[in-house]
């Protein structure tokens, strides 16, 4: 079974909500017999002794007409024609990710810098409203449009 890939069970349990690790438990068990019942099969199947078959069967015209229509059977294979839109949709996921974790970079510098803003502000205890208002345009400009609105 070289080139399968193998589920570190473990590994995955850890990243699951504790609400569904028995249902995942189950499903590791269902998996284990089936690729125990699985690997317990040949990886060929086994050659027919036609010679056997055909010295037993009283007619060994009907061996031979056996043998060739048993020859002749064709058991379709299913194409792989997604394994390639996946690999494209993972790299568009790897990509979207890399935008997103640079987006980050970025917000939190853009955090970090209105964090050390906030820092570097007197304590609202000591500090007047048209300082703190000084600092916000946009503040104090809603304010005054509020307060306008709601004259007599």
């Amino acid at each position: 079974m070289a080139g399968r890939k193998v589920f570190d069970f473990i590994k995955l349990s850890t990243k699951i909500p504790q609400s569904v690790r028995g249902e995942f438990g189950a499903l590791r068990s269902k998996f284990e017999s089936s690729h125990a019942t699985m690997s317990a099969l040949p990886s060929n199947l086994e050659a027919i002794d036609w010679g056997y078959y055909a010295g037993r069967v009283g007619n060994p015209a009907l061996v031979e007409d056996f043998k060739a229509k048993y020859g002749s059977v064709q058991v379709p294979r299913p194409s792989d024609n997604q394994t390639s839109g996946i690999g494209a949709l993972e790299n568009d996921f790897k990509k979207e990710v890399a935008e997103y974790l640079e987006g980050s970079k970025e917000r939190i510098a853009k955090f970090e810098a209105a964090l050390a803003d906030l820092h570097a502000e007197k304590p609202l205890e000591e500090m007047t409203v048209a300082e703190y208002l000084s600092t916000k345009p946009e503040l104090r400009a809603q304010l005054v449009e509020d307060i306008e609105a709601r004259k007599l």
